[in-house]
């Protein structure tokens, strides 16, 4: 977990408490009510946790709760938004070239084959 280098020990059990609780809530929500296909959780785990897990190292890492110190809130919350800016931009861009050179989506018949059919050949039994 980010930060937890200069956290207590209790403000690294609470991160990381809140942080599996976050990804838990998001990944179910992500999955059953909003209807992305992300089954390894890579947004909420990586995306909301990591986010959450940037700013806890400016709380929990204060010397005021028993960390090392030498962290700031304000500071983390700014790395924590570059970062999720230059993820973000750079994700448009990488996305947008390739859904213009070949395209994001299978077709309805290669959705209903399945993409380890139709992309990656690969099949239940061997040939």
């Amino acid at each position: 977990m980010a930060g937890s280098d200069v956290m207590h020990p209790l403000g690294a059990l609470i991160t990381g408490g809140v942080a599996g609780g976050l990804f838990v809530y998001m990944f179910t929500l992500t999955q059953n009510k909003w209807k992305i296909d992300d089954v390894l959780g890579v947004w909420p785990l990586h995306g909301i946790c990591g986010v959450w897990g940037g700013i806890a190292a400016g709380i929990f890492g204060q010397l005021a709760l028993g960390g090392l110190g030498g962290v700031s809130l304000i500071s983390q919350l700014i790395g924590t938004l570059l970062g999720i800016s230059i993820a973000f931009g750079g994700g448009y861009i990488v996305y947008g070239v390739l859904k213009k050179i070949m395209g994001l989506r299978l077709s309805q018949e290669e959705e209903y084959i399945g993409a380890y059919l139709t992309i990656h050949r690969i099949k239940s039994t061997t040939d």
